[in-house]
């Protein structure tokens, strides 16, 4: 028997009126010291965290359930909330992360959300699942600061002085307030985004494309089949930059006044190069003719551009 779209409609309105809402806010406050570990698993938990010019770490888990019955928002907000160890040097906030299917049965919507305000001495070290993960400020202390999450996209806002960012296939968003001074980047399904540039890069990604701007260094990018963007503002003769992709396009730019050495080749792609050098007749391939910087650009079927 077909059902009107009107009487769905109703249904679905019924539903919801008849909805438990559960919210559950935790708020509490920790000492710091300089060179404390913030570790934190927020699983299927948003994560937001700020650094500023305060003595204490300030935690606040907000989650908000809608269920048909209230034994299933009890049931699914025991099953997210995080349990919070504090002990000298470390500070861990871990989020179950539940599996199977049974605990949503029953749960209309939920919004769950950790919020950290940190002191610029201590040491965060940051994952979630599905979740998403915002960081915004400085953290001069840290090295690296470490950036983790599966599905969910990852966004940095800030600084500090080496950055491990990883993800399955979230999407990783680096807006660096001054150059990084190690950057390591590894991705399979996301798309990566530096500006502000960093003075030595080690990115990996497998689909996903990869956007560098502000390079100052040596650089190792390498893709499957995502495109590749990199601008350098400044490379010494003795640095070296490498790309690989099988099937991505490659655009690099160099600084003004570089006369790079190293070699351009693709399989079945074209080269344009705004440096000189030596061509293969046999195959598309530039050796370049200049003293430094290195620079290395293999691609199986795409365009190489290198201005």
């Amino acid at each position: 028997m077909r059902i009107p779209v009107i009487g769905v409609l109703m249904v679905l309105l019924a539903a919801t009126a008849a909805a438990t809402e559960k919210h559950e806010v935790i708020e509490k406050s920790y000492p710091s010291s300089a060179g404390k570990v913030v570790l934190v698993d927020a699983g299927p938990l948003d994560l937001a965290v700020r650094a500023s010019d305060i003595s204490d770490i300030r935690l606040k888990v907000d989650i908000v359930v809608d269920s048909l019955t209230e034994a299933k928002a009890e049931a699914w907000l025991a099953a997210h909330r995080p349990t919070i160890e504090d002990k000298d040097g470390e500070l861990r906030i871990t989020a179950p992360d539940p599996g199977g299917l049974s605990l949503l049965k029953g749960v209309l919507v939920t919004r769950a959300r950790i919020e950290l305000t940190l002191p610029p001495n201590v040491r965060p070290d940051l994952t979630t699942s599905s979740g998403s993960l915002r960081v915004d400020g400085e953290f001069p202390e840290v090295r690296p600061l470490r950036l983790r999450t599966a599905g969910g996209d990852s966004e940095l806002t800030g600084w500090a002085p080496e950055i491990e960012a990883r993800s399955t296939s979230g999407d990783i968003t680096l807006r660096a307030s001054r150059a990084i001074e190690s950057l390591m980047v590894r991705t399979a399904g996301g798309s990566v985004e530096l500006s502000g540039g960093a003075r030595n890069l080690h990115c990996d990604s497998s689909s996903g494309d990869v956007h560098m701007s502000g390079l100052l260094g040596p650089a190792v990018i390498s893709t499957t089949s995502g495109n590749v963007v990199a601008r350098f503002d400044a490379l010494a003769p003795a640095d070296v930059v490498r790309v690989t992709t099988t099937s991505g396009r490659v655009r690099v730019t160099l600084p003004p006044g570089s006369e790079p050495g190293g070699e351009l080749i693709t399989s079945r792609g074209e080269i344009r190069s705004s440096f000189a050098g030596v061509t293969d007749p046999k195959a598309p391939r530039l050796d370049l003719s200049g003293k430094g910087p290195m620079v290395y650009i293999t691609t199986t079927s795409s365009r190489i551009e290198l201005y």
